[in-house]
This record gives C-alpha cells, structure tokens and sequence, in this order.
C-alpha cells in the first residue's frame, strides 16, 4: 500500500496544504521559511503512526491521507483533541479506539539528525550510536553462518539440473555476502559449485543445501548488500578519505591509509553518514521515508548528486521519499517530481 496524496487543512489557522505522491519513487516539497513545510511532513508522519498525543502538538483543522487502493485516513484535531479514522472498502475504522499503533512503519529523518534521543530521553552522537548498531546486528548475523541441511524446509523437488542451476544462482549471492565480510559455512562433504555428478550421488543433500542457502540469505543478505552499497555510496562523495567496514566496525581512512576519527569529518559529510545509514540500515524496503533538509551543510556540487543517488535507492529497496528542501540544486533536473506549498 502506497500514498499517493496528503493534504493539511488549516495549519496554523490559515495554510491548506496538498501534495500528490510518487508512488514508486521521490516527491519533493519545498516553500518559503514559516509556510510549515516541516510541521506538514510530521503531521503526515504522525498520522500514519497514529499519534495521537505528537498531534495535539500542531494546530490544524483536518489531514487526509490517500493510498493507492483506494483507502484513505482522515486526522481531525478540534480543540486539541485529535481523532484518526480509516475508511477503507467504504468501513470507517476509528484507530484511536482500536488502539492501532500505525498501519505504516515510515521512516523520519529530520533536519535535527546529527544526534539522536536514546530511549531514556538522553541525547547521543548519532553516527557513535550507529557505529554500535551495525557492529552488533553483523556480529548476530556472523556467529549464525552455519548453513544446516537438516532443518531445511523443501518446498518441492527439483530435477538435478535445476538443482545445480539454483546453486550457481544462490552461489552469486553468497560470493556477495563475502565482500562484506560474511563466510557461509556449509556442511561437511557438500560444495556450493558442485558437479551434475556429485548432485546424482547426493540428490536429496544438495536439494535441502538450496533450500537452506535460501532461507539464509532472505535473513542476512540485506545486511551484507546493505554493507557494501552503504560504503560505495559514501565513498563516491568522499574526497581524500575512504569509509571502511570492516566485521560490521565502521572507520575512516585517510590516501595515505591512516586513520580518521570520525570526530574530524566535517558536518557535510557526518550529514551523508547518517542520511544514507538510515536508508540503508533502518528504513523498511517498501515503505514512506520522510526526509527534511537533506542539503545541510552539503556543497552545491552534492546536493545536484542527492536526487540520483535517493532514486536509485527507491529502485534497490521500493521505498517512498517525500523530501522537503530549500535548495533548487536538491531538486536540480527533477522539477516534475517538485511540489510548492503556498
């Protein structure tokens, strides 16, 4: 289910606000300082979270949210007291009542992201925060490489051709999953390239081997792509320094291949880390990823480069971006993809 259009009544008393959405891609907003170009995109965010108590923060008369199949849900926030409703196949569904606690997972990636508000409300350095996480989820997905045959669900049978063919398929994947630094373990006696001989000899071990390779790489191979275009992505920004993971460790090397604390980078590029790590690494392929500001502190040069880089993304994970900037060199040669708010 994708959005398609999004509309505020009545912010602040006086703006109506409506934008039609990309569904399969990027969506830009942009307007002049005090037009509520932020506060429309929380809205949209909270709605969708049904936040109930984020609502009565804002002031505005009604939001209407439209999916493409067909459903929509209407927030109205009269005197303060926000009500959210699903209407969808013409059945109104109150979600404050049902105690729904979202029907989307969006992701936000505010202007304000250079430090994060852990769980207990305390402020940390966002990119000393994800440097944690993605150390910890690449060790749980290490100490989990051994690819078991006997736990492995078979689907249906496969003629022995069909077997080798899947492995070489699976085994392209697997030699992916090596760049970032994982091994797959396989059983003992059983090969990952094997001949039509050694399938004829081991037929139903080799059958359970493509099932079970399967079942792995659904669990771990995002990580693993995540990993290596996370590291190409920056390093095709970065000028005289490289970013490195090494065992899920994140680090900065300098050309002469000494290393940088990640204190010394610049705030452009602490930017890029913490936009792309978010898209990569935490936003849910599918769903709405809602980004403000993405120019901050970024040269002109690489704000032209954001747009083709946030499509290609759309693209690799099926997301929705709704982005709102100042910038024209953001937007750059993507105007039919721009939406003002007046």
């Amino acid at each position: 289910m994708k959005l398609i259009s999004a509309s505020v009544q009545g912010l602040f008393g006086e703006c109506d606000h409506s934008v039609e959405i990309n569904p399969d891609g990027i969506t830009f907003v942009h307007s002049a300082n005090g037009v509520g170009k932020t506060i429309f995109l929380t809205i949209i965010y909270d709605v969708l979270r049904c936040d109930r108590e984020a609502l009565r923060a804002f002031r505005f008369a009604k939001a209407e949210l439209i999916f493409d199949d067909g459903s929509k849900i209407v927030a109205e926030n009269r005197d303060s007291d926000p009500t959210i409703r699903l209407n969808s196949n013409g059945t109104i569904i109150d979600l404050v009542t049902a105690g729904a606690k979202g029907i989307a997972t969006p992701t936000f990636i505010r202007s304000s992201r250079l430090t994060t508000k852990k769980g207990d409300g305390t402020l940390v350095y966002s990119l000393d925060l994800f440097t944690d996480e993605l150390k910890d989820w690449f060790i749980a997905a290490k100490d989990d490489t051994a690819i078991s045959v006997e736990d492995a669900v078979v689907e249906e049978d496969l003629s022995d051709a069909d077997i080798e063919l899947r492995l070489r398929e699976l085994k392209a994947k697997v030699d992916f999953m090596y760049e970032s630094g994982f091994r797959v373990n396989l059983p003992i006696g059983l090969k990952l390239s094997p001949s039509r001989y050694d399938i004829g000899k081991n037929h139903d071990s080799y059958l359970k081997l493509v099932y079970a390779l399967e079942g792995f790489l659904s669990k771990d191979h995002q990580l693993a792509e995540s990993i290596i275009v996370y590291q190409d992505i920056i390093n095709s920004f970065f000028v005289g320094k490289r970013l490195v993971i090494n065992n899920g460790r994140m680090g900065i090397v300098l050309s002469d291949g000494s290393g940088l604390s990640m204190e010394c980078l610049s705030s452009g590029e602490m930017h890029l880390l913490i936009i792309f790590y978010r898209l990569l690494f935490q936003a849910r392929p599918g769903s709405l990823v809602i980004i403000d500001e993405p120019e901050i502190s970024l040269h002109v040069s690489w704000q032209q480069r954001l747009g083709p880089v946030f499509s290609d993304l759309c693209r690799l994970r099926d997301l929705q971006m709704l982005i709102a900037t100042h910038s024209p060199q953001t937007i750059h040669d993507m105007w039919d993809k721009a939406n003002e708010l007046r």
